[in-house]
């Protein structure tokens, strides 16, 4: 198998000038991940990552964010993470796929995220050469390629179209649970900012962005500094009164995030659902709010975590004093001394705990 300079280039103009067309002929041709990844994902992935990089030094231009020390570091982790990125979401899509009715097929999923990540792998490198507004350019491929994405998957993998819409949400939201997790894993740091190329950050400035791509970057330090949180114990097990009544104050919180975010959830399924009656299908402005909506999956997510730290808490106590009740809820006091002083205590605050 050897690459074909003339393929790569005539998938990426029609991937950009007549998507509808060039994704129905590629995947009629079925090929394996093997193939897309030597004409296509590949290249464009590595020039995407190479170029940006290199442009963004010679600019002062947007970058993948990788580890802010020596060129040849960026490149490394910067490929690293985008070649997880990818795998991650291709693995994602294609599992879920078959979960809402589709048709699994890896090799189909891997060319579908391919030729969908065309516009946000071509703006990455664009939004490095021109400084300014290179992050507009960015964030409208990545809009286009959530779109695309949206678009492609039912055509690759069989959605039908009544769970196309939440096979996407969820797929979404799983992507970057999981590119958080494993980037705590391998040690790359705030992974959630490197998702799909949906993060950058000017060179000139190491603060924290606004927006989507800040809330990425907020929510990868705080799990960064959440796992940094040490406690010991005390020797005879009891928790204390100002414990429990803190911790209930944490869920109480919690809860209230949840409810808000299970709100707008709705609000937006609604709004989709109105649509798809009416005859609509779902616009580049409905994949922007999705899209926008991701990092408020993370925040939700994590919204437990966000209530202790931002309150100065300790999130190693917090899971601590988590455990202690669990574990004398479900003894029901019986057993340590320590567990009918615990017990004792939930019982105090049952309601608030439940």
């Amino acid at each position: 198998m050897t690459f074909d300079f003339a393929k790569t280039l005539s998938l990426i103009k029609g991937g950009l000038l007549d998507h509808q067309a060039t994704w129905n002929t590629y995947l009629e041709e079925n090929r394996d991940w093997q193939y897309t990844a030597t004409v296509l994902t590949g290249p464009v992935l590595i020039a995407n990552v190479v170029l940006s990089i290199f442009l963004s030094r010679m600019t002062g231009g947007f970058a993948y964010i990788g580890y802010h020390g020596s060129l040849l570091t960026n490149l490394f982790w910067g490929l690293v993470t985008a070649g997880l990125g990818l795998i991650i979401t291709v693995f994602v899509f294609n599992f879920l796929a078959g979960i809402f009715k589709g048709n699994g097929n890896f090799s189909r999923a891997f060319a579908a995220v391919s030729l969908a990540a065309i516009p946000s792998w071509i703006a990455g490198i664009l939004g490095a050469l021109i400084p300014g507004i290179g992050m507009l350019i960015m964030l409208a491929g990545g809009i286009m390629s959530l779109y695309f994405m949206y678009k492609i998957m039912p055509l690759a993998l069989g959605v039908p179209d009544d769970k196309r819409l939440v096979h996407f949400i969820l797929s979404l939201v799983a992507i970057v649970v999981l590119n958080i997790i494993v980037g705590s894993v391998i040690g790359l740091g705030s992974v959630a900012n490197n998702l799909q190329r949906g993060a950058y950050t000017d060179n000139s400035s190491s603060s924290t962005g606004s927006g989507v791509l800040g809330d990425y970057e907020r929510q990868g330090n705080l799990m960064e500094a959440a796992g940094d949180d040490s406690f010991d114990p005390p020797g005879d097990g009891e928790l204390t009164k100002s414990q429990v009544k803190t911790y209930a104050r944490v869920l109480e919180k919690t809860r209230a995030i949840h409810a808000e975010y299970t709100e707008k959830v709705q609000s937006f399924s609604d709004e989709m659902e109105a649509k798809k009656k009416a005859g609509e299908t779902p616009s580049a402005t409905d994949m922007s709010k999705m899209f926008a909506g991701i990092s408020n999956a993370m925040s939700a997510n994590n919204a437990e975590m966000e209530v202790v730290k931002t309150g100065g808490g300790n999130w190693a106590e917090h899971l601590w004093v988590k455990e202690q009740l669990h574990i004398a809820k479900i003894q029901m006091g019986d057993g340590s001394d320590a567990i009918a002083h615990n017990y004792e205590l939930y019982l105090d605050y049952k309601e608030d705990l439940e």
